[in-house]
This record gives C-alpha cells, sequence and structure tokens, in this order.
C-alpha cells in the first residue's frame, strides 16, 4: 500500500471559519474559531499538562511550536477524539506541519497586525522539488512591533525549514527546524486587585510596565518524521523532536493593591536570569489496519518518552512600593540594584509503551481502548541548602475506553473513560517558589454525549463530562502546592457546517461548573474559569461559496470569572464582536487575496483574569490589513 501524499494548498485558501469540523477549537495561522484554545479545554490547560502531539506523534511541548512551519492545530476532546489513539482526559493539541509536495510553490503576506500583535509584518514561505525523491520548504516572520497591546515594543523574528526524502512510495521520511527570536520586549504589567474591588480600567495600549523588565527569549525545535509502509498491512510511524527554550532575563511586574479608583499600594518585580528548558522527546508506533466484512481494524503498538532537563530558580523578589501611588503611571519605580542566584534543577524521564485498539462496525458503531504503562521519574535538586531535593517516581497503568453507538444514519451516541497522567501547573511568577514544578498528577474523566446531523453538511455534537485532578494553587503564604481535588463539571454543544449555499457557521456553548474540595481552600471554586462560554463563527462566500468575496462575523461571550481564593471578588462578564472580509483576484497567474479585519468592534473592555488571580485587560478594538499572494 503506497503512502498517501498530503493535498496540495497554499496560504490564499486557509480559513478556519470554514475547515473547522467542529467547535472545540482550531488554529489557522493568528486566527482561530471554537470554544477551545491550547491553553484552554475544559476549564484547563492541555498544553501545560503535556498533552500534546505533532503529526498525532507524542510531543514534550516548550512555549510553543514556532514558526511558519506551522499549518493548523487542533483541539481533540470529547467527539473529536473518538479513534484518536491515547487520548487524554484534559483533551489533546494536535499541531499540522506543512509538508513539501511535487510541486513548487511560493507564499508571501503581509500585513499592518494580526490578530493577536500589533505591528507590520513580512511572510515569506517556499516549497521545493528539488530531484523526484526530495523536496524542501522555508518560511520566515519578521515582525516589528512598535506597539503591544498591552503598550511597549518588541521585535519578532522566526524562520523554519523541511526536508522531505521519498525513496520510495513505501517510505517517507521528513526533518525540520523551527526557531523563534523575541527581541526587546519588556514584561507586561499585572494588576492584583485590593479586596473585593475590581481594579481601575487602566487606558489600553499605553505602557504601564517597566523599561527596565527588557528580557529576549529563542525558542527552537528540531525533529524528524518517518512514515514506512512495511507491507502485509502493517506501517511505522515515528517521531523524535528536540526543543529549547532560553530566557536571557525573566520578569514578573505586579502591581499590588489596585482599587477601583486605581489607587496601589505597591508594586512587586520578580526577576531571574539564565533560564533554560530543554527536551528530548518522541514516539514510535507499528500500527496494523486490516478489513473484515463490515468491520474495520486498527492495532497499535506504541512507546512514548521524554527526557527533560529545566534550569529555574535564583530569582530576586523586589518590593518597591507605591511609586506615584497611582496605577495610571509607570513614573517613579526605579530599577533596584538585585541579584539573582543560582538555578534549581529539574529533570524528568519518561517512558510510556502501551498499546491501542479501534474497532469501527459500520453502521453500528465504534470501538477504542488503549493501555499503557507508566515509567516516570522526577527529580529535583535546590541551590539553597535549606530545602532537600524531592524524587518522585510513578509506575501506573494508564487508560481509556471510550465507543459509539450508531442508531440510525443521522443519530448517534457516543461516550468513554479515561484514567491519565500530566504535568501539574508550573508555580506562578508570585509564588514564593514561583517557576517551581510540582510532580505530575493523575487525572480521570467521564463523558457521554450524540451527534446528530441535522442537514447534510451541518452536525450538532453535544455531550456532557467530568473530570478531576489535583488542585494547585498558592496558601495563605502564597507558596504554591496541592490545596486539594478539582472537579470539571460540564455540557458542551457544537454546531458546525453549512446553514445555506456559501453560508458556513462554527458554533459553541459550553456550560461549566468547577468546584475544589479540601480543607486548606478558602473558598469552593477555582480562580479564573469562566461557568458559560459562547462562540458563533460565521462565514459567508458570495456565489453561493464559490464567488471572489466572502464576509466573516465572530460573536464571543464570556460569563464573570471567580477572581481571588475566597471567592468573594468576580471579574465581570463581557462580549466581543470581530468582522472581517477576504477579497479573492488573480493576476497573471498569481492568487492573492486582501483581507481586512476589525476585532473588538465595540472596543469592549474586559478582565481575564489568571488562576494566582492576577487581571489582564483584553485588547482594545483594532483595525488592520493583509495580503496575500501565492504565486
Amino acid at each position: 500500500m503506497a503512502l498517501a501524499l498530503p493535498a496540495l494548498a497554499q496560504q490564499t485558501e486557509q480559513n478556519v471559519g470554514t475547515e473547522s469540523d467542529d467547535a472545540f477549537g482550531r488554529t489557522v495561522g493568528a486566527e482561530r474559531s471554537g470554544l477551545y484554545s491550547t491553553s484552554d479545554v475544559r476549564g484547563f490547560n492541555p498544553s501545560e499538562a503535556g498533552n500534546v502531539r505533532i503529526d498525532g506523534l507524542y510531543y514534550d511541548l516548550i512555549n510553543f511550536v514556532p514558526g511558519r512551519i506551522v499549518k493548523s492545530q487542533s483541539v481533540r476532546v470529547g467527539a473529536a477524539a473518538l479513534r484518536y489513539p491515547f487520548p487524554a482526559p484534559s483533551g489533546v493539541i494536535d499541531y499540522d506541519l506543512w509538508v513539501p509536495g511535487d510541486q513548487a510553490t511560493l507564499s508571501v503576506e503581509m500585513d499592518t497586525s494580526n490578530p493577536l500583535l500589533n505591528g507590520p509584518a513580512v511572510l515569506v514561505d517556499f516549497k521545493l522539488p528539488v530531484t523526484d525523491m526530495v523536496s524542501v520548504m522555508a518560511g520566515f516572520l519578521g515582525r516589528n512591533v512598535t506597539a503591544r497591546p498591552e503598550g511597549g515594543s518588541q521585535i519578532f523574528a522566526s524562520y523554519s525549514g523541511m526536508v522531505r526524502w521519498r525513496p520510495s512510495e513505501a517510505i517517507d521520511l521528513r526533518l525540520f527546524n523551527a526557531t523563534f527570536y523575541t527581541l526587546d520586549r519588556e514584561a507586561r504589567a499585572t494588576y492584583l486587585p485590593a479586596g473585593d474591588e475590581v481594579p481601575a480600567k487602566v487606558p489600553r495600549g499605553k505602557f504601564l510596565g517597566l523599561d527596565w523588565t527588557e528580557f529576549d527569549q529563542k525558542t527552537e525545535v528540531n525533529g524528524g518524521i518517518a512514515h514506512i509502509d512495511l507491507g502485509d498491512k502493517l506501517r511505522l510511524d515515528a517521531g523524535l523532536f528536540r526543543t529549547r527554550d532560553e530566557l536571557d532575563r525573566a520578569f514578573g511586574d505586579f502591581l499590588v493593591g489596585v482599587t477601583g479608583d486605581g489607587k496601589v499600594a505597591g508594586r512587586l518585580v520578580i526577576a531571574s536570569a539564565d533560564n533554560t528548558d530543554t527536551s528530548l522527546s518522541g514516539e514510535t508506533r507499528l500500527v496494523r489496519e486490516w478489513t473484515a466484512g463490515n468491520l474495520t481494524h486498527r492495532l497499535i503498538a506504541s512507546v512514548r518518552g521524554r527526557k527533560r532537563d529545566r534550569f529555574f530558580g535564583g530569582s530576586s523578589r523586589m518590593l518597591l512600593g507605591p511609586g506615584p501611588g497611582t496605577v495610571f503611571s509607570n513614573e517613579g519605580w526605579a530599577r533596584p540594584a538585585y541579584v539573582t542566584g543560582e538555578k534549581d534543577v529539574d529533570r524528568i524521564r519518561q517512558l510510556v509503551p502501551g498499546v491501542s485498539y479501534s474497532g469501527v462496525w459500520r453502521g453500528r458503531g465504534s470501538l477504542d481502548v488503549s493501555l499503557s504503562k507508566n515509567d516516570y521519574k522526577k527529580h529535583v535538586r535546590f541551590s539553597s541548602g535549606n530545602r532537600a531535593p524531592i524524587l518522585t517516581r510513578d509506575d501506573s497503568w494508564l487508560w481509556n475506553v471510550s465507543g459509539s453507538v450508531t442508531l440510525t444514519s443521522r443519530l448517534s451516541f457516543y461516550g468513554g473513560i479515561s484514567r491519565g497522567m500530566e504535568d501539574a501547573p508550573i508555580a506562578p511568577e508570585n509564588a514564593i517558589n514561583n517557576a517551581e514544578a510540582p510532580p505530575a498528577i493523575h487525572t480521570r474523566q467521564q463523558e457521554l454525549g450524540l451527534r446528530y446531523v441535522v442537514a447534510p453538511g451541518l452536525t450538532l455534537l453535544t455531550g456532557v463530562f467530568e473530570i478531576s485532578k489535583p488542585y494547585y494553587n498558592l496558601d495563605r503564604e502564597r507558596f504554591y502546592l496541592r490545596l486539594g481535588t478539582v472537579t470539571n463539571r460540564g455540557f458542551e454543544l457544537s454546531l458546525t457546517g453549512k446553514l445555506l449555499p456559501g453560508l458556513s457557521l462554527v458554533g459553541g456553548v459550553l456550560l461549566l461548573d468547577p468546584k475544589i474540595s479540601g480543607e486548606d481552600v478558602p473558598g469552593r471554586r477555582p480562580v479564573g474559569q469562566v461557568r458559560q462560554h459562547a462562540v458563533a463563527n460565521f462565514d459567508w462566500r458570495s456565489r453561493g461559496g464559490e464567488g471572489p468575496l466572502s464576509i466573516d462575523f465572530a460573536l464571543e461571550n464570556f460569563s464573570g470569572r471567580i477572581a481571588n481564593p475566597a471567592n468573594t471578588l468576580k471579574a465581570p462578564a463581557y462580549s466581543t464582536v470581530s468582522i472581517g472580509a477576504r477579497q479573492r483576484f488573480e493576476v497573471g497567474g498569481v492568487k492573492l487575496v486582501v483581507r481586512p479585519q476589525i476585532t473588538n468592534l465595540f472596543n469592549t473592555y474586559g478582565w481575564q483574569v489568571s488562576a494566582n488571580g492576577g487581571f489582564a485587560y483584553i485588547r482594545k478594538r483594532t483595525m488592520f490589513m493583509s495580503v496575500v499572494a501565492d504565486f
């Protein structure tokens, strides 16, 4: 059996609003659709938990996958995780990479900003067949961000490349690099409220940080992926990835005791230097797929593993006092003399062999089962003699069972239960033990839902779920440790597809009931989580979906969220509306797309709240435009 080649696609054809199969989250370039993101799925962070894949293969993420090599990111959760090997209770983030094919292409994009960042950019990538067996691709991004959404400035630069070798129809080998630089960036100011008051609405876009908190960061990912058809319905899939993140200096900047009228009690800056995080991770799979009558089977034997070394800590905590006494100015906080200390060392060694079976009974249903044996070791050595080293081992069994039952050609039910192990969130910057990573935690999930085809091309997914895991946060002494157990029960709904010829919808609703149990928990609701979240992305294209003009409209609503451990403060709810358009045309055989956008059309002021109680405002109304050309 020959390996399937990826379909040829270019930048002008990308549209997250029409590429999404569900409303559980998809990112294409800088644009996102759906309920969930790479950092928030059902109230948890799957990227931080280590539930990340590249082309379906296990990858130990550090920071993010940089560069133009990433084609899209998808959230695998609920019905979207059926038949997905070795799913995780908090969901899985799957990165899909661009791959060079048999045709030469060149794409150039210029923009004034994008949905995430201000400042002009130039993006260039090409794919080129060198011989019948070898093809290459490379990409470059340069962005001069003269005004970040929170004020201040920085420079982004990124490059990536891939070499693909296909010596025969049965062998597909790929080597790639993706590197990202952040230069001259200042730490963003975070606002910690006084008592039960929501902080004053500071002016958005005005730099209220400190110019001496400037830092540089480099993230680099090198990897290799192999797909080999072994014959007799056997296939070998393997991936090996090395990631390194370097941070010359790191700062946390917190305005403390901010009142509703803008007074500030003090400023806390945490500084560290020479932080590095390096990981070697990957997976090897032997896959056998076969069909017998109406039954399709897939059996996988897998080994996943990682070797991670992180140098952290040695930070200096600087209490700078109230300065001008107001949150509306950054004057009056001069840089003090400080010294950073020796680094602490966090080493993880993990090997997870496992087996997975997936069976589909055509017209009747499906069954997915996986079983893995975890071999996990974590050793933390502290530079200070006041704390003893911490050694953690885990050799538990990890498993999941899920399936679906087809009642009619339009209606099916699905359900599942899983037990997993994930990385716990790292201690926040304002913790006494900031940047410390607790041992990995055990998680469990159960869910039940249905899939209903409303009309050809329009699908409804609904489900209920319950996820439980240990709860880590700051205690009364601001030490980051386990306080109890958090259980997220919820209902989610996804409606995606074509409402009319040319009119597409990605719509979703999440109703979440998160609760904490434990003796040392002051409140029963976790900080920073929403109770309701709704999205609706519409995309209309002229001539019934075949015309050159399309217009898109996005509505997103977030409920209020708890903002302190005692549950006595709540950040208000907010909604945003964004609009955009695409005008497609062709000049001399070159395909072009002009795309104007306005995000946060009505300039809504909203607060996001992190798990440590820090407030950060959402981006103000922003207008920008991009031009993409495919040669």
